[in-house]
């Protein structure tokens, strides 16, 4: 146990003992980064990244603020995919949404099959959609605002539902 707390204290203090960093290009115009000191370097200051956040604490970073103001980088659909058949007799559809920057405080995601809008806001960016009938259905995704203003449309896709058959 001794052994092993000195082990865990040793390898924490290593960046304590880190050596010095330099930055020189070379004669075929690389850049050249090395703990060697290299007449043409330049010294380069190395910190701890786990010290301090980049952004001070209560910050939201631009991203964010991009999602916040309604501005996504991307909003999809990303399975089931455009044209796929499922099999499944519960009628069991399990959908994923991909969008960046995360979901903003605030909006949510409506959900629309067939064209008709889902009880359930969704948070999620997972989600299994239950009891359809077999089937072609549609699906698309929209991300609104606390307002209930749409802010972006996914991709509207189409799946092919398949149950067994009933005799």
């Amino acid at each position: 146990m001794r052994i092993g707390i000195l082990l865990i204290t040793l390898l924490m203090a290593l960046p304590l003992f880190a050596r010095d960093v330099y930055k020189y290009i070379s004669e075929d115009g690389e850049v050249i980064y090395s703990e060697r000191y290299h007449p043409d370097a330049e010294r380069i200051k190395v910190t701890d990244s786990k010290r301090g956040s980049s952004q001070p604490q209560g910050e939201l970073s631009e991203e964010e603020l991009a999602a916040a103001a309604g501005e996504y980088a991307s909003f999809s659909i990303v399975s089931p995919s455009d044209n796929e058949t499922i099999r499944n007799d519960e009628g069991s559809v399990p959908v994923g949404i991909s969008l960046d920057p995360g979901l903003a405080e605030g909006h949510v995601i409506h959900l629309y099959v067939d064209g008709n809008k889902l009880d359930s806001d969704v948070t999620q960016t997972q989600v299994i959609l239950q009891q359809l009938s077999r089937g072609t259905h549609s699906l698309q995704a929209k991300i609104v605002n606390s307002e209930g203003e749409s802010l972006k449309d996914s991709n509207s896709i189409t799946f092919h539902l398949r149950q067994a058959a009933v005799e």
